[in-house]
């Protein structure tokens, strides 16, 4: 069974909580359910391959929002039509601090439920005192890190070099998917575009921009406007993104 990978820390989710991942390069959609057991799901439906990162949770299923496809967290299979295909879930566990991911192999995926505030279980450290009601700190957001002295627009260009076109593999700023990036005290306007039209990937990269902007604290709200003119070419991209593709 392949060795788990970290992909994020306890800090930057809550319970009710999501956020989207990548696990062997593949997304994955990572939840803190109410009951603060973690589950991590692949970010795709099998019907249609639209992304499940907006899809309502309800008890222990995940519900597509395109065409009401729904999945059961733990063992990936689809519960209702028109899924007729189970999505890989991933085991997760809890360590220093760290949660690790790993692709379920045939069995439900394992849930590692975070110790209660406070306490100690064997080989971990405690957690630290001082936190919100609930025992969860709050969440981390891209601009924890000694920023102070960056602008808004840079803390969100920052943000979305977080943001990874999953065919490429190079973040979407790097590619020059991003052609301008303007706020309106907390609400962040995002022109983008795609590498064509027709990018399979386009719902992923848009929701995922979305997403790493709101977790800034200067940013309540995103709007990604998907723009095709002028069309994207080679020459957006920075000098590392064409050394990462061998385009010299």
């Amino acid at each position: 069974m392949s060795d788990y990978e970290r992909v994020a820390s306890v800090d930057e989710l809550q319970p009710g909580g999501r956020l989207s991942v990548f696990v062997d390069d593949e997304p994955v959609l990572l939840i803190q359910k109410a009951d603060g057991c973690y589950a991590a799901i692949a970010d795709v439906c099998t019907h249609d391959g639209q992304p499940l990162t907006d899809g309502p949770i309800e008890g222990n299923e995940i519900t597509c929002d395109r065409h009401g496809a729904r999945f059961d967290l733990t063992t990936g299979e689809p519960q209702c039509m028109p899924a007729t295909e189970a999505v890989q879930v991933y085991d997760v566990k809890v360590e220093d601090g760290s949660i690790l991911l790993r692709p379920a192999t045939g069995e439900a995926a394992s849930c590692n439920h975070p110790s209660p505030p406070n306490t100690v279980t064997a080989g971990a450290p405690a957690l630290p005192t001082g936190l919100p009601p609930g025992g969860n700190p709050a969440p981390a957001t891209a601009n924890d890190d000694d920023d102070s002295d960056k602008s808004v627009d840079e803390k969100m260009i920052d943000a979305l070099r977080n943001v990874i076109d999953p065919e490429l593999m190079i973040n979407i700023v790097d590619l020059g998917l991003v052609y301008s990036i303007n706020h309106d005290g907390q609400k962040a306007f995002v022109d983008m575009t795609l590498t064509s039209p027709a990018c399979p990937a386009g719902p992923q990269i848009i929701q995922q921009s979305k997403m790493a902007l709101e977790r800034l604290k200067d940013v309540d709200e995103a709007e990604i406007k998907l723009v095709m003119t002028p069309p994207w070419t080679p020459e957006r991209m920075t000098d590392e993104a064409r050394d990462h593709l061998g385009i010299f």
